[in-house]
């Protein structure tokens, strides 16, 4: 794990002499080694993502969206599109911000099986920090299935942009949630007064969910981890990805007619482990009937093991903890043999994991996850742990032994995948083998990659094709069939006009505004 491989810092205002330099410089001029270089600015207010309480950081985010919202006013860049009034929910009483475990919202009812997949179960109006840039937000509690083909229910948080294209255009937006703790859904951290530990996650999520809204579509961010925080479970994420977009279709009160709509899935990093699953899902007879047009995923982890032993004794090890945690939280049998196998050390390890977000896990760093368990790295060849390692292999079909529903394991939609080589928190060593084989298996695939930039800088660094593909896929001008492969592959280099239009200039503002990176961590983007 390289020290130098980046998370999340602080924010500057345009009017704080603390603010990057590179935002008042020429589109032209605004390089990306200029984001990584930057360092914290010393506002005494606004430099506290990823330190502060949940409270100060939704001040510091409502902030940023004082400068974002007057961005936002209409959609920037490309070809004019029909587009709708969005709708204003019903007024009701907003309820405080509640920890999952303590909020009954989040309590499924003893009936939960004979609702359909997708079915709404209850829903609620949600204040957030993009009030501002929303014409309605809510909080959706649907069915779904969890891995072992058993009813579950969990929580999809909806935006409506200001002006929706018509047809609706929908972004299912999975983000890096990276916890075995239910209390660190993303529904609960992207709540105005959560008291949510999960602070990491939210700058980028910001970035995508105003890029989203910007263009005129509908924003769907779910707690793809599911009630039991199934953090890294493929499976559970793929049947929460699926059925928040069936949620998210039969949530009239925001989407009143979803005639003719698209959708499209996107994630970066425990966000692209969601969206990737989800996307090869939705061949299977789980995923039918649903018009998802396209997809993109980028430092995705392919298999599990090499990302297992690139986070250990590093920085960010404790995410290899709770990686191992949240597989045990979905399948009793690797529980069961957790307790039989694990040390004192590692029960305790796991206990935390269980219990905190991602900011009270700091003494699980630095650490050789595989110390905790009796027989070191070992103990992960005897059956019931290899069983979940392979299961966990992107790519690879499942059988109905394996899974509730049989896949291939091809993306049968058109796909932009891209990881950098360099880095440090998700294991590129397997990307290629597996690119190789979609290409070989008949997928749609594009793949860049790129040297240099470390994980959280490569968010950043392709933001800008991202949102070009997820366009062209709404439009039907995407490459839908055969592989492109683009070696060090930035084609809308950071701050450039075409990156700008791309993301939208609300969503520029926001990332300029939270400069880019610091060496302080090394996961979180």
């Amino acid at each position: 794990m390289s020290r130098q491989d980046s998370g999340l810092i602080s924010v500057s205002s345009p009017g704080d002499q603390t603010f990057p330099r590179w935002y008042a410089l020429p589109l032209q001029d605004r390089t990306l080694q200029e984001i990584v270089a930057l360092r914290k600015p010393q506002s005494p207010l606004l430099s506290s993502i990823g330190r502060t309480m949940s409270t100060k950081r939704h001040v510091l985010l409502a902030g940023l969206f004082v400068l974002a919202s007057s961005s936002l006013a209409a959609p920037v860049g490309g070809p004019e599109r029909a587009v709708a009034t969005a709708p204003a929910l019903k007024s009701f009483a907003i309820d405080p911000a509640m920890p999952p475990s303590s909020d009954p919202f989040y309590s499924a009812p003893d009936s939960l099986d004979l609702y359909q997949a997708g079915a709404i179960v209850r829903s609620r109006p949600v204040n957030t920090s993009f009030a501002t840039v929303t014409a309605a937000s809510a909080q959706i509690f649907y069915r779904t299935t969890d891995a072992l083909g058993n009813a579950s229910a969990t929580v999809t948080t909806l935006f409506a942009p200001k002006q929706p294209v018509s047809p609706p255009q929908i972004m299912m937006l999975m983000a890096p949630i990276d916890s075995a703790s239910p209390d660190c859904q993303i529904a609960y951290a992207l709540q105005n007064g959560s008291q949510s530990k999960a602070t990491t996650l939210l700058p980028s999520v910001a970035a995508d969910i105003v890029a989203g809204l910007s263009k005129g579509w509908y924003v769907s961010v779910p707690d793809h981890e599911g009630p039991k925080a199934a953090f890294i479970s493929g499976v559970t994420a793929a049947y929460c990805g699926i059925d928040a977009l069936r949620a998210t279709l039969n949530f009239t009160e925001i989407i009143p007619d979803s005639q003719g709509y698209k959708a499209v899935y996107h994630g970066y990093s425990g966000g692209a482990a969601a969206a990737s699953w989800s996307t090869q899902f939705l061949s299977s007879s789980y995923g039918q009937g649903l018009n998802v047009v396209g997809a993109s995923f980028g430092g995705t982890p392919v298999s599990l093991l090499p990302t297992l032993d690139l986070l250990s004794n590093g920085s960010a090890s404790f995410l290899a903890t709770s990686a191992l945690a949240g597989l045990g939280n979905q399948y009793p049998d690797l529980e069961e043999w957790y307790q039989a196998n694990l040390n004192e050390a590692g029960k305790q390890a796991f206990q935390l994991a269980r219990t905190q977000c991602a900011e009270g896990l700091g003494s699980l760093n630095d650490i050789n996850v595989f110390s905790y368990f009796s027989n070191g790295a070992a103990s992960l060849n005897d059956p019931v742990p290899q069983k979940y390692i392979q299961l966990e292999q992107l790519g690879a079909p499942l059988n109905t032994t394996q899974a509730p529903t049989s896949i291939d394991g091809v993306l049968p939609v058109p796909v932009f995948m891209y990881h950098s080589e360099s880095d440090g928190t998700v294991a590129y060593a397997p990307v290629p083998a597996y690119v190789d084989s979609q290409c070989a298996r008949g997928a749609a695939l594009t793949f860049a990659n790129t040297t240099g930039t470390a994980h959280s800088a490569t968010y950043v660094a392709f933001e800008g094709d991202v949102y070009a593909f997820l366009q062209q896929a709404f439009d039907g001008t995407v490459q839908s069939t055969g592989c492109t492969r683009r070696q060090q592959g930035v084609e809308n280099a950071v701050g450039s006009a075409g990156y700008i239009q791309n993301i939208g200039l609300a969503a520029w503002t926001l990332l300029a505004s939270a400069g880019a990176t610091s060496r302080r961590r090394s996961y979180g983007w």
